[in-house]
């Protein structure tokens, strides 16, 4: 059962500006490097403190930092962070965060950053921080940070609308991957951040690079309230990507699951033909492979038609070996996955 923040401890928040804990909203569109960026974030001495909530579309992987669960709803990172997901709904999530900190069930924190979904419109969230009544006895907006992918931004600014809600809603913009991006490239989507948002300030970092947190976290907000009318004026200018493709309902992210293990040549043949067909629709794709002759997972993860290197976790998540990927798609079935998946690796059961 949830537990609520007692009601008559609210009077003490109410009218002590010093005691409400600011959200940093983090977003950004499918793989821009949203997470990436938040893990340098929680490994930073700079948040120690910081509650983290992730509302991703899709599974996401801090496995790598998690100590030990608190309870079945948060978990204590190695760096001293507090981290939830997201599930239904963000105004309780938060107010439940506040019930157990005071009743000393996790540890305190100062601050709280949230990762939102690639394509969320982070409007919403803001609205609910600047006008819900009971956020607002325990809560201030700090700002938005927005994660551009430097080398799909300009797509995904063509593309897709989300993409740019976020830039326009943005008081921070940081360009990601720009060591890997065209420098014409990165030249033009600067000048369209800038026309989309003149008011955030806009840094590039590249995939190895660390962010100054200590510049991010404590400078001073020049408009703490952002007004919001002026935000959803801009929306609704700028809202339309170049081929005016609606954008409800477009979305899928599904897994697909198998214990019988692939050959790696024969894998990496498969995504190459699968990325060269439909690689504009696959917006994500990551996961584990149970890969022949290996006895640790393979990591892959990639955006459209680009790809990491591949890596290995140290065992396997419950001693179970089972190749698991997950899609992010856009006009990509779950069943088309499936009948390439059976096609190739000639497997009766996902």
């Amino acid at each position: 059962m949830r537990e609520f923040f007692p009601l008559y401890k609210a009077a003490e928040y109410l009218n002590s500006e010093e005691h409400k804990i600011p959200v940093l909203i983090l977003t950004g569109f499918l793989g821009s490097g949203k997470t990436t960026f938040l893990k340098k974030m929680i490994a930073s001495p700079l948040l120690a403190d910081t509650a983290v909530l992730i509302n991703e579309f899709g599974e996401v992987g801090l496995d790598h930092l998690l100590v030990n669960a608190i309870d079945e709803e948060v978990i204590l990172l190695d760096s001293g962070c507090v981290c939830c997901s997201v599930k239904d709904d963000f105004s309780q999530t938060l107010l439940d965060l506040i019930s157990k900190k005071e009743q000393n069930k996790i540890p305190a924190f100062s601050r709280v950053v949230l990762e939102t979904t690639g394509i969320a419109d982070p409007l919403s969230i803001y609205h609910l921080l600047v006008n819900d009544n009971d956020l607002k006895q325990y809560f201030t907006y700090m700002k938005i940070i927005t994660i551009v992918d430097g080398v799909y931004g300009l797509t995904n600014l063509d593309q897709h609308a989300e993409a740019i809600h976020q830039v326009v809603l943005a008081d921070e913009i940081v360009l990601a991957k720009a060591d890997l991006a065209v420098a014409q490239d990165l030249r033009e989507l600067g000048e369209r951040m800038h026309a989309l948002n003149s008011t955030a300030s806009i840094s590039q970092i590249g995939l190895e690079d660390s962010p100054d947190f200590d510049l991010m976290l404590n400078e001073a907000q020049t408009d703490p309230g952002k007004n919001t009318s002026s935000k959803e004026i801009a929306i609704s200018v700028r809202d339309s990507p170049k081929n005016g493709v609606q954008h409800a309902g477009r979305y899928s992210s599904y897994c697909l699951k198998w214990s019988d293990p692939v050959n790696w040549d024969d894998f990496e043949a498969w995504l190459d033909r699968l990325l060269f067909v439909r690689g504009n629709s696959i917006l994500r794709l990551k996961g584990l492979l149970c890969i022949e002759g290996e006895s640790r997972p393979v990591v892959i993860q990639g955006v459209q038609h680009s790809f990491y290197p591949p890596g290995h976790l140290p065992e396997w998540p419950n001693q179970e070996p089972m190749t698991e990927l997950t899609f992010i798609t856009s006009d990509f079935s779950e069943r088309a996955a499936k009948n390439s998946v059976k096609d190739v690796f000639k497997i009766e059961s996902i």
